[in-house]
């Protein structure tokens, strides 16, 4: 009767081992060899037990990844330490590999002598897959250092840093990893919560840029760009943010610098000149733009203010070429004096750009104009009044 106990134990035991299938359960002898093979390694594997029993465990690994005389050690190891895990490719029948992650454990008899092992081990190529893209992608980030590059969870905590962002920055992970991304703006953008806001406009829009200032750990302040992106799940929830910044201190002082300089150049070339009293010129050499266009009714119109000026000179003699923009902003700036009580002349005006004005349509209405510099003086003198331009230029000489 306790015979026929212990075979219905068995029984049962050996029922519910090879119910497993997605684990490679099997019984080795002291020596290593395969005693058992349940359907978990045959599905694992693809071998039978015909093919397994009383073979060497040696047969299920690639000779050149894990030697027979390798096994036989790690054999040595279970007993010792009584557990040891293993790490390493597998082989299967039709000579694929797959990553096994395997646990031998000895079994002790009686008299604690060792009769045997027994090996769990599971198909785990997948997970090593993503570990391994995973270490991977931690590599490439730690190889850059000009860029900041690191994760934020949904509500914008640090949860991974760089060594850009450390450059960048200043900070170690320690002291920001668990720790808001706004700790790198400044007070005012705080205390507005321009983070919030920028995580909800690259949630709304998948992606989201712009450039400002940041904060290192010294308390300096620099020029950055910005580029946030969202990390969504299967169900396309937002579950974090990717964030990528950059020092873009020295360009911006570099463009400011260039623009305080095309401003000068600009206001160098077109000066306004007193020539008589209430006479103004203004020589207007090269192409212009809607920006210059600005700049030059701005500074006539000062002028105008404090000269008092009646008359207002455009000469356009340098003007290489009219079309309807600069025409456009001709008119412009000659309304605003105007308004201002000022008449303007246009001088300057060759025959080609007389031609060209026709041939646009351009009405120019009231201006009046002349093709000297010259003879336009000598309107404005009349219209100011008093004398001759002989006169009027000895009368200023």
């Amino acid at each position: 009767m306790a015979e026929a106990g212990v075979d219905s134990a068995l029984t049962a035991y050996e029922t519910m081992i090879d119910s497993v299938t997605d684990y490679e359960i099997i019984r080795l002898d002291p020596e290593g060899t395969i005693l058992t093979w349940p359907s978990g390694a045959k599905q694992l594997t693809g071998y039978s037990a015909e093919e397994t029993v009383g073979q060497p465990l040696s047969m299920l690994y690639p000779s050149d990844e894990v030697p027979a005389e390798r096994l036989l050690g790690e054999l040595r190891v279970a007993a010792d330490k009584g557990r040891h895990k293993i790490e390493s490719w597998q082989s299967r029948r039709d000579g694929a590999r797959f990553w096994a992650s395997a646990v031998l454990t000895p079994i002790h008899g009686h008299d604690r002598s060792i009769s045997g092992y027994v090996l769990v081990a599971r198909d785990v190529s997948e997970a090593r897959e993503q570990e391994l893209a995973m270490r991977s992608m931690e590599q490439m980030l730690d190889a850059i250092t000009d860029y900041e590059v690191i994760r934020l969870d949904q509500q914008g905590v640090v949860r991974s840093w760089n060594p850009g962002a450390r450059t960048l920055k200043q900070f170690t992970a320690e002291e920001v990893i668990g720790h808001h991304v706004s700790m790198f703006y400044t007070e005012e953008d705080r205390r507005s919560g321009l983070a919030e806001r920028e995580m909800a406009a690259a949630a709304r829009a998948g992606r989201y840029e712009t450039e400002g200032w940041r904060v290192r750990k010294d308390g300096s302040r620099f020029w950055s760009s910005i580029s946030l992106s969202p990390i969504r799940d299967d169900k396309g929830e937002v579950t974090g943010y990717v964030k990528v910044a950059r020092d873009l201190t020295d360009r911006r002082e570099q463009e400011q610098l260039v623009q305080r300089q095309r401003d000068e150049i600009l206001e160098l070339s077109t000066p306004v000149i007193q020539v008589w009293d209430k006479v103004l010129v203004l020589p207007i050499i090269g192409t212009l733009d809607s920006a210059r266009a600005a700049r030059l009714t701005e500074s006539l119109l000062e002028r105008i203010a404090v000269d008092q000026a009646e008359v207002v000179i455009l000469d356009i003699s340098g003007v290489p070429a009219i079309d309807t923009d600069v025409a456009q902003h001709l008119l412009k700036t000659v309304e605003a004096a105007r308004l201002m009580g000022t008449t303007s002349i246009l001088s300057g005006v060759r025959p080609e750009t007389a031609q060209a004005i026709v041939h646009l349509g351009i009405e120019l209405g009231r201006l009046r104009s002349r093709n000297s510099l010259q003879d336009a003086l000598q309107l404005a003198l009349r219209l100011v009044g008093g004398g001759s331009a002989d006169e009027r230029v000895n009368a200023h000489a």
